[in-house]
């Protein structure tokens, strides 16, 4: 709700601004110059600057998930590594419960 609260104050300015801001203004791209309100050139700009913000943070986003996916596969490895070990110590213990028995069998 609060975002679209924010939505209209900022269409209400614009709107606003637009209205104050209708003076032509001369854009020149080599060979080609063109007429444009004031606006206009303006508003394309800060719509030129949220399209290149996004692009950023869609990079950065991408960057962040491969990042947490490699982060993700180095921890089943660590997981499946934990397991082995696990078994590992449990054989180990089993083995050794088995030799003091038998050394306790031999003393007798």
């Amino acid at each position: 709700m609060l975002a679209v609260i924010f939505t209209i104050i900022f269409a209400i300015a614009v709107a606003f601004f637009a209205t104050l801001n209708t003076e032509p203004v001369i854009i020149n791209i080599p060979s080609y110059s063109m007429l444009i309100p004031l606006y206009l050139v303006v508003l394309l700009s800060l719509l030129l600057g949220f399209i290149f913000a996004w692009l950023l943070h869609l990079m950065n986003a991408f960057t962040a998930l491969f990042a947490l996916r490699g982060k993700d596969n180095a921890i089943k490895k660590e997981k499946k590594t934990n397991v082995e070990l696990t078994n590992k110590v449990r054989d180990l213990e089993i083995e050794k419960t088995r030799l003091e028995t038998e050394k306790k069998l031999e003393s007798n």
